[in-house]
């Protein structure tokens, strides 16, 4: 391995143990109240290094879920325009967003602590509007799932915004209630229970049942 590589390598190294440390400290301490020096003391580091690949904590935060939360609405963009029937896309967009949560835990539990509030002030307006026009996207690919539903005739007449809300929420439910309950060893029970909430939630909107 050449100078060159070696570097890029350590480079590397070192972005992923700011990122990890980050993410430790934001999720526990939150957004607000987490600090540059705690999170260069639990990466072992100086906070002057940090400042080397990250101009500051709002830069550190949006790096860290940026890319995972872009990925998630272009994965769900793609299910939302494709020739699956509406109920097929609703458990897709299920599936990845499970697959968002699996990959890059981290950012969903940054996502998953999202105050409109609380952000609003520590963001710079343009970073802070680029996620919640993320955030809307993929509501709105549910929603057009619905929708499509509807004027197809496979689901009853019903709210698209309260329903796509009520996914969401079950979701994020599911994942927090059993991750709280979650032992070593012991049966992963959180994809089988998003099915099956999945499957009520659509029983509940079929026309004619």
């Amino acid at each position: 391995m050449g100078t060159r590589e070696r570097r890029q390598k350590e480079r590397l190294a070192r972005i992923k143990q700011i990122r990890e440390s980050a993410a430790a400290t934001f999720n526990e301490k939150g957004f607000e109240a987490a600090t540059m020096e705690e999170i260069a003391k639990r990466a072992e580091i100086s906070k002057a290094t940090i400042y080397i690949y990250f101009k500051s904590k709002e830069d550190l935060y949006y790096a860290l879920i940026e890319p995972s939360l872009n990925k998630l609405s272009q994965n769900l963009i793609r299910i939302s325009e494709s020739s699956d029937n509406p109920e097929t896309k609703i458990i897709k967009a299920m599936e990845a967003t499970y697959a968002f949560y699996e990959q890059d835990p981290d950012a969903y539990h940054l996502v998953a602590r999202y105050k409109a509030a609380e952000f609003s002030k520590l963001l710079s307006p343009e970073k802070l509007s680029h996620l919640k026009n993320l955030m809307r996207s993929n509501l709105k690919q549910v929603e057009k799932a619905i929708c499509e539903g509807m004027e197809k005739g496979i689901f009853r007449e019903v709210d698209p915004k309260v329903v796509s809300i009520i996914i969401w929420n079950t979701f994020m439910g599911v994942i927090q209630f059993q991750e709280n309950r979650m032992m070593p060893g012991k049966s992963d029970y959180r994809k089988s229970t998003l099915y099956a909430a999945m499957e009520i939630i659509l029983r509940g909107i079929r026309k004619g049942l």
